[in-house]
């Protein structure tokens, strides 16, 4: 049999151009594969990361019900010395109280319906990223916990409502007890985040100063946990959940918070399969095709073959062998190529600010960083194989029932 399989390999160079055109092909198809898959793990780590970075969190512990009722009135009073807790707990790096109200901001130009979200500005740094993404105020906008009557908006908000640092502005939202109240701030800060709705949507103000006006007290609305990495949430979420014995309190991951995110990525991972398939039926026809000539073309040999012995089984081995030869040649050079070129954009990052507003409305930002999954490289070795397999099979069931007498008359 490995006489069988050499003597293909050498078969394949027997025609080197024919040949070389199907291995392009294949390699081709492999590039732009593994280019696709890494571009789009890019975008969705970077989606994930930028939701978390800015409101999920990884890790959250709030009320019952609260994700879908963003009121004072699904708040909590944090049990004592459970922050510290939290803080010793192994591959957390940071812990913060947050309060979240649905309600609307107003300026003498314009109005906006938005979540105010009330930040220990200090504590706030060790969950999320929103110190890094201020571009307007002093001090880059990001306010200390000195600061009472103060708020940071986005600029999509600020450009809405005609609004520059300095300028105040009006909070109206339901409290604790249902009563309408209002409350004027000034704007310390301006922010721009990767994520559209993020910024259309969301204001910051100090924890205290909301906890008073919408008399709140003590109470909260979660705990946002930041652990070292994304994978270390479930086990994070597992031991915390411990440091709570209400009933009414829950701790969930950002897997749980965003459920719609998670399936979504599913999807799309899906159907990117599905578009690889399709391509590589057509890479299958090809190399079906070119292994259809390269019989006829050794039609009289290949009787030659069953006339001094050669069974048909081993010819069955030898055509197929030389349709995975090039399949291997061919993925071989488009991983290649592919790895390398995902290296670099890896490191230097591939910016599509041309396409930016489409960028935030995915949530990725406009510098994507491709990233090559070891599940990748082994679906495209899948595919690529069974692709060879699959197209060989024909040509080497029609060269293995050749009848040596017709093909030893075959001109």
């Amino acid at each position: 049999m490995i006489l069988y399989i050499k003597l293909a390999w050498r078969n394949i160079w027997r025609n080197k151009r024919r040949s070389l055109v199907v291995i392009t092909s294949i390699g081709m198809g492999v590039f732009l594969m593994i280019i696709t898959m890494s571009i789009v793990n890019g975008m969705n780590y970077q989606m994930i990361d930028n939701t978390i970075s800015t409101s999920l969190g990884h890790v959250s512990i709030h009320k019952k019900g609260f994700i879908e009722n963003i009121k004072p009135s699904y708040s909590f009073k944090p049990s004592p010395g459970i922050y510290e807790k939290i803080i010793r707990t192994g591959h957390v790096t940071g812990a913060a109280s947050r309060i979240k109200i649905q309600g609307m901001v107003r300026s003498s130009e314009a109005s906006q319906g938005v979540v105010i979200t009330g930040i220990d500005p200090l504590k706030e740094k060790t969950v999320s990223e929103l110190f890094k993404y201020m571009v307007e105020g002093q001090g880059e906008g990001y306010p200390d916990s000195t600061d009472r009557e103060w708020i940071v908006i986005s600029k999509q908000t600020a450009e809405k409502l005609d609004l520059v640092p300095g300028d105040r502005l009006v909070l109206m939202f339901q409290d604790a007890d249902e009563q309408i109240v209002a409350e004027s701030f000034y704007v310390r800060g301006i922010f721009v985040s990767p994520i559209d709705t993020f910024d259309k949507f969301t204001v910051f103000t100090g924890i205290k100063k909301l906890q008073s006006i919408a008399a709140m007290g003590s109470s909260i609305s979660e705990i946002s946990i930041r652990t070292e990495t994304r994978n270390d949430a479930i086990g994070v979420c597992d031991t915390v959940k411990g440091f709570t014995a209400d009933p009414g309190i829950e701790t969930v991951t950002w897997q749980q918070m965003a459920p719609s995110m998670v399936s979504a990525i599913r999807l799309y991972d899906a159907l990117m399969f599905i578009f690889f398939g399709i391509i590589f039926i057509t890479v299958i026809f090809s190399v079906a095709n070119t292994m259809i000539m390269a019989i006829m073309e050794r039609f009289h040999e290949i009787g030659v073959m069953k006339c001094i012995g050669t069974r048909p089984l081993n010819i069955f081995i030898m055509i197929t062998s030389e349709a995975i030869n090039l399949g291997l040649a061919g993925m071989a050079a488009g991983l290649a190529a592919s790895v390398i070129l995902v290296e670099i954009f890896a490191y230097t990052g591939m910016d599509l600010s041309i396409f930016s507003e489409s960028m935030r409305i995915w949530g990725t930002g406009s510098v994507i960083y491709p990233l090559l999954m070891i599940k990748d490289i082994v679906s495209s070795v899948i595919i690529v194989f069974m692709t060879a397999v699959i197209s060989s099979i024909y040509p080497a069931i029609k060269a293995a029932r050749i009848k040596p007498m017709e093909a030893l008359n075959f001109l």
